[in-house]
């Protein structure tokens, strides 16, 4: 076959992977168990089908798993019973493959534990740290016969073929395309609903590199490790005589678009279900408003200072919080959207609380101090939040993409704005400042052991969010109303919030829900599949435009 030839058949081939799931939004795997869309999974595949609208297909293959069908009913309406709609054969062979130990473990703690590159190997070929399941050369010759089989036999006969799958079952039939050894394989970054054409794949492998998406995952998992790591920087070039006093707007900036890209990933559409959840709101209520209010007003109560370190411990008991929390979950294994829950919960909480707090320890220039601490801890929060629902609604399939590919992006920007906090830290100050941070972030760590939901799905999630308090925003509060004191604490703060979040990672083991908990059925929607047939007979080929007819293969 010429280059030709083999251009104007594969140009007939289309490969969509479902939109995403249940288990894609709490970034767990699915493999072969039965993970109905979101909410923005279906919003995906319509999106896909207003792009391809009025596209002809002579033939459309699905996996018998509900993600893909549901995808493909979205897609080519499958039940509008249109004259002119594809055929539609469900075949067995297009299943995700299964995982075995590795199905609903959380993909983060599974990089954690066994590394990377060792995580890339048992995804895409065989590892010791998975048992049981499906073998890579399983998952292989059960593709490659559908691809042998039914593909290309479809394809030479001058259908348009559209295959409905999953992440690994398009990347593989992508390599046989590209004709690669079966030891060459890596993530591709797929994103949900996007749809391939055959002709095309060539260039879109092109642009992915093996040795950066590694990289990048690196940073994400090891957020703790760059955070120190920046830390280590900024206080190195303070000592070196490099200061700098970097603007609270710049810091802000950097704050804001971190927040953006971070709440990217995050299923906001079902944002409902988390934050009118009577446990999330009991625990804001209490951690967020109860506390710090009941402490402040002893304060005000005993006549304390606002520059005292018990006026400042009151303004971090106050503190929302962060959005870095939302990645700690997604790295510790936690569901991530109770986090985000509380994070933009104790936002609002925090309209009150801040206000109370300043107003109760600041002598002269409330009203200031007031407005500038709900503009930037309250309106950063929920103006990310306003804007990525939106991008979501418009366009689904990149907004979500965009935000799993630079997840490291949102790192290195906190990074770079811890690293320009630390160099105009007082170090000088260090035996005044140093004890007082360090009690901030070990007592944070004990309230959020203290009011976590114990033995819930939700326990990590909630210590999590307690534990990380948006102490970026502290510090660009601090700067905006000449707060010094608040201000070198904040930054000092830093330094063991970070350190301990290697305590978090070990503390986290005891809180994860683990994959063969018997609540993920209920949690995730998991529906059991009803196997098809084995004795499903083979379907003749058809001739285009030929009634629907839905046929299960074996």
């Amino acid at each position: 076959m010429t280059h030709t030839d083999e251009q104007a058949l594969l140009s007939r081939l289309f490969m969509v992977r479902h939109g995403e799931s249940t288990c894609n939004s709490v970034h767990r795997i699915a493999g072969q168990r039965d993970a109905p869309l979101t909410f923005l999974g279906r919003i995906q595949a319509e999106k896909v089908a207003g792009g391809h609208r009025g596209r002809h297909f002579d033939r459309v293959y699905v996996s018998p798993l509900i993600r893909a069908h549901e995808t493909a009913d979205i897609i080519f309406g499958l039940q509008d019973e249109q004259p002119e709609a594809p055929e539609v054969v469900v075949d067995e062979r297009l299943m995700e493959r299964d995982f075995g130990s590795y199905t609903l473990e959380s993909k983060s703690v599974l990089q954690r534990r066994h590394g990377i590159a060792e995580y890339e190997r048992a995804m895409n070929s065989d590892s010791p740290t998975m048992q049981g399941g499906e073998t890579f050369a399983q998952f292989r010759d059960r593709v490659h016969a559908f691809y042998e089989q039914q593909l290309l036999p479809a394809l030479r006969r001058g259908e348009v073929v559209c295959v409905v799958s999953h992440k690994y079952v398009v990347e593989l039939i992508c390599r046989f395309i590209l004709d690669r050894p079966a030891d060459d394989s890596y993530d591709l970054r797929l994103p949900n609903s996007q749809m391939l054409r055959g002709d095309r794949i060539p260039g879109y492998v092109k642009n992915e590199n093996e040795t950066m998406n590694m990289v990048y995952d690196w940073i994400v998992v090891n957020h703790p490790v760059v955070f120190c790591a920046g830390l280590a920087a900024g206080l190195l070039a303070n000592l070196a005589g490099l200061r700098l006093s970097a603007s609270p707007y710049l810091l802000l900036t950097l704050l804001v678009l971190a927040s953006v890209i971070t709440m990217c990933r995050i299923e906001l559409e079902n944002a409902r279900t988390f934050v009118t959840d009577r446990g999330t709101l009991r625990s804001v209520a209490l951690r967020y408003l109860l506390v710090p209010i009941a402490f402040v007003a002893l304060l005000r109560w005993r006549d304390v200072g606002s520059d005292s370190t018990a006026a400042i411990v009151a303004v971090f008991l106050a503190t929302p919080g962060s959005v870095v929390a939302m990645t700690v979950s997604r790295c510790l294994g936690g569901m991530i959207m109770p986090t985000f829950a509380q994070v933009l919960l104790s936002s609002l909480a925090g309209t009150v609380s801040f206000s109370t707090v300043l107003a109760l320890t600041l002598r002269e220039d409330v009203a200031p101090a007031v407005a500038v601490s709900a503009a930037t801890s309250t309106g950063v929060v929920t103006a990310a939040y306003l804007l990525v629902r939106r991008l979501r609604e418009r366009s689904p399939i990149r907004t979500a993409k965009y935000g799993e590919r630079n997840g490291y992006v949102a790192v290195l920007l906190l990074t770079a704005f811890i690293v320009l906090v630390c160099l105009k830290l007082d170090l000088d100050g260090f035996t005044r400042y140093a004890p007082t941070a360090v009690g901030i972030a070990v007592g944070l760590r004990l309230i959020a052991a203290a009011l976590k939901r114990r033995r819930h799905v939700q326990t990590l999630d909630d210590y999590t969010a307690m534990t990380y308090p948006n102490v970026f925003v502290v510090v660009i509060i601090a700067a905006l109303t000449g707060h010094t004191a608040l201000e070198q604490v904040a930054i000092w703060t830093l330094l063991p919030m970070f350190v301990l979040s290697f305590f978090d990672s070990w503390y986290a083991q005891y809180l994860v829900v683990a994959p063969d908990d018997p609540r993920w059925p209920t949690v995730l929607g998991l529906r059991d599949r009803v196997p098809a047939r084995k004795d499903a007979a083979p379907s003749p080929p058809v001739s285009p435009g030929s009634p629907t007819r839905m046929t299960t293969r074996s």
